[in-house]
């Protein structure tokens, strides 16, 4: 008999991850997204190669937040790429841009539609090939490195092109990691561990 397919596996995470995501920002009087930066960033970069290019994703609102940990790796002077989704759902990357919120240094998201000057300094949907490091979202991911992401194949199509020495990485909610093995079809691209908003590491392959 078949386990639960992919969509409703998604529907169910979706729904932990709206609980997990606001009872980080409940804790206390919303220090808990603060401190889940800070354990990501320290986790991630206990193991990053000391140099090199890497590439992360910008977190959107529920998602384990990754501005601390951009922010880190350029002040240590990382190439940090983050991905453009495309019309296709391909990814492009550009180098994260740094800006100014409060007076004080820091990454910003982009902002609308990229102009031509924009699209000139993007790095190609090939540009994995040259990271040393891809830190990925994802919804959950099980003891063998399947991950589940939102269904439109971004990441399985960039990483297609990655360098298979570049370790790939996960964040995840402390609880959203699956007990199960998870559903994978032959395009699907294991990780190799995941890191929680506890600053958990787990290696899965």
């Amino acid at each position: 008999m078949s386990g639960p397919s992919k969509r409703d596996l998604r529907h169910a995470a979706r729904a932990r991850r709206a609980r997990l995501a606001a009872e980080l920002r409940a804790r206390d009087d919303g220090a808990g997204v603060d401190e889940a930066a800070e354990a990501i960033a320290a986790t991630v970069l206990g193991f990053v190669p000391d140099s090199g290019r890497v590439a992360v994703y910008e977190s959107l609102p529920d998602e384990p937040p990754t501005g601390r940990l951009i922010e880190r790796l350029v002040e240590s002077g990382h190439e940090v790429i983050v991905p453009v989704v495309l019309g296709d759902f391909s990814l492009e990357w550009r180098y994260a841009v740094r800006g100014t919120v409060g007076g004080q240094g820091t990454v910003t998201r982009r902002q609308g539609p990229p102009d031509a000057q924009e699209r000139s300094g993007w790095l190609g949907v090939d540009a994995l090939a040259r990271c040393d490091l891809v830190v990925t979202p994802g919804l959950t991911v099980d003891r063998h490195g399947t991950r589940l992401g939102q269904g439109g194949g971004c990441y399985d199509r960039a990483l297609a092109h990655r360098d298979p020495a570049a370790p790939v990485v996960t964040l995840l909610h402390e609880g959203e990691a699956s007990e199960l093995d998870l559903p994978a079809d032959e395009h699907d691209q294991p990780v190799d561990a995941y890191v929680t908003t506890t600053g958990r590491l787990v290696r899965v392959r």
